[in-house]
């Protein structure tokens, strides 16, 4: 029978082992909004009261819940009498219906602009969130699983990179974990309906994802069957575990943040400070301690609960692969796991992502490679603001002071990471934190710069969390370090990997024509830059976007409290 409190001691000395790891893992999940989203709402923080007088980004301060957007849709007003089932399910189902299709947000508000209401609003919603939903488990849900692999793995050994966390896209294998955490949020929102069931089921399903780390072949059902039987009888004892990590690392630090963020602010004669300096100190300790705690802890529970089942010979123990995930773990130095010796059911060896990592991230780059590695950062930088003001504002704007489809803060971004920074690679955090001030600093030149030269600010960030002089933001710094370890990692590796397949003929051809087509481009758009509605004129805009706004829907790119989302670089 396991201990609460000594499992919470070989947490704690666990995630202090493999310290910056664990918090760049747990930092990874809190950002795409997968786990421990709380934990960088602070960095998400907009104040519309801090914009310019001449701001460029419109924001609506309240957004409708996703609950209230599906009323709409079905032209249901649950205030008029006429629907009694609909109010009742109003005040019991709405905070479930929110808290499940949290992640498919932006989906609900784009289908709210779109006008369409009734069966073909239905229609709509349910083509919106079959996308959404395969888009977060194929985001989510597999960083969900990945991020156990990584905390029973440093259990079993130290030194452990954050690329065991990417093990479950490996070898094929995210398929069969997509498949089994879509079953497991079907049956949690099937139980949400009825109340009760769903705080009891989110602790019986709590071991999935754990059982899915250690042998990502195991089948969605065996798995979702293994966990209820794991949790059978430690659900009260798991629900314990969580209340103290509330009440110690979250409820009383959240207290005396606020109290100090409230006598800075007096001190300092502005009040609204109080509430960004509370955030900002609860975040951070959550970030660089409690997230990584609370996960290290909950892997040890899960291995307390495997080695029970093992004891006992229970049903469903051919699905624990990897013995070093179980048990106690061992003091001292810890030895490596021998993939060799370990077999899954089906075939093969158990894999560590960072053994197989087919992406040499050291390797060189050459001229024409980081070349054509611009056009493909720029274009893809392109794609991302175009899909992302289509989902926000529900309208085609071609982002950019050019007319191409291309934003060469992107381009030079990802090429100028690789060329400085290649010393750094062996070190992912280093990579990301370098890569911050590095993209920053050409994101501020650049604003300077077109405002200097061309008299009009392309985007202001002068209302957002940390910014300086409205030209750069921490949110969009911490996007940059992001994408470009992503860049470096995994993108960069693998589109010059498909480079080099090409003839050296081949590759100066195109570079040639990319390069003539973007020059005629520029030179073009340093006379007529590219202006107008959703790029420059956003005061014009906002006039506009009022009806929307006054209906309560979200205007521009501002991101809703505590969702992640991606900050846009016209240029």
């Amino acid at each position: 029978m396991w201990d609460r409190k000594e499992l919470k001691r070989c947490g704690k000395q666990n995630f202090l082992r493999n310290f910056w790891a664990a918090a760049a893992v747990c930092f990874v999940l809190a950002f795409a909004g997968a786990e421990f989203a709380d934990s960088v709402s602070f960095i998400h923080d907009f104040s519309a009261e801090n914009m310019k007088p001449d701001a460029e980004v419109v924001v609506q301060s309240e957004a409708m819940s996703n609950w209230d957007t599906m009323l709409e849709w079905l032209r249901i007003d649950v205030a008029d009498g006429t629907h009694p089932m609909w109010a009742a399910a109003d005040a019991s189902v709405k905070p479930y219906f929110d808290t499940l299709t949290g992640p498919f947000s932006s989906m609900f508000a784009f289908l709210s602009r779109s006008g369409a209401s009734g069966v073909g609003g239905v229609l709509l919603a349910v083509l919106g969130m079959l996308g959404g939903v395969w888009l977060s488990i194929w985001v989510v849900g597999i960083l969900q699983v990945g991020a156990r692999r990584f905390f029973l793995e440093s259990r079993a050994q130290d030194h452990i990179s954050i690329a065991a966390m990417f093990t479950p896209y490996h070898r094929g294998n995210w398929w069969n974990t997509v498949k089994a955490m879509l079953l497991k949020t079907v049956y949690l929102f099937l139980w949400g309906l009825t109340l009760v069931g769903f705080a009891i089921k989110s602790y019986s399903y709590r071991m999935v994802p754990y059982i899915l780390a250690e042998n990502p072949q195991a089948k969605p059902r065996e798995a979702i069957a293994l966990s209820r039987r794991m949790m059978h009888g430690n659900k009260w004892r798991c629900f314990v575990i969580d209340l103290t990590f509330y009440l110690q690392w979250t409820l009383v630090p959240s207290l005396l943040a606020a109290l100090l963020g409230m006598l800075i602010g007096m001190a300092a004669g502005q009040p609204l400070l109080s509430g960004s300096i509370a955030g900002g100190l609860t975040g951070l300790l959550s970030l660089f301690f409690v997230n990584g705690y609370k996960s290290a802890t909950f892997a040890g529970l899960y291995a307390a609960l495997r080695q029970d089942q093992l004891d006992r010979n229970a049903p469903g123990c051919e699905l624990f692969t990897i013995p070093a995930f179980g048990g106690q773990q061992p003091e001292g130095q810890k030895p490596p796991i021998d993939d060799t010796a370990v077999h899954t059911p089906q075939s093969g060896a158990v894999f560590h992502y960072q053994h197989h990592h087919k992406f040499d991230y050291n390797r060189r780059y050459n001229v024409k490679t980081l070349i054509l590695l611009f056009f493909a950062f720029s274009f893809a930088g392109w794609m991302w603001e175009v899909a992302l003001h289509i989902v926000t504002q529900g309208m085609f704007i071609n982002r950019g002071t050019m007319l191409g489809p291309w934003l060469p803060i992107y381009g030079a971004g990802g090429a100028l990471v690789l060329i400085l920074l290649k010393k750094l690679f062996k070190s992912p955090v280093a990579t990301f934190f370098v890569s911050m001030v590095v993209c920053s600093v050409v994101e501020y030149f650049t604003s300077w710069y077109l405002e200097v030269t061309k008299g009009v600010r392309w985007w202001d960030y002068s209302g957002y969390f940390m910014n300086l002089n409205g030209r750069i933001c921490l949110e969009g710094a911490v996007v940059f370090g992001l994408g470009c370890c992503a860049v470096v990692y995994f993108a960069a590796p693998l589109l010059a990997g498909l480079i080099d397949k090409l003839s050296p003929s081949a590759q100066l051809a195109l570079c040639a024509v990319l390069v003539a087509l973007f020059s005629a481009d520029a030179a073009y758009s340093h006379f007529h830059p590219n202006v107008g509605r959703g790029i420059t004129d956003y005061n014009d805009w906002q006039d506009g976007a009022k009806p929307a706004a006054d209906a309560g829907l979200i205007a521009h790119i501002a991101p809703r409290p505590g969702a992640p989302t991606g900050t846009s670089h016209p240029c």
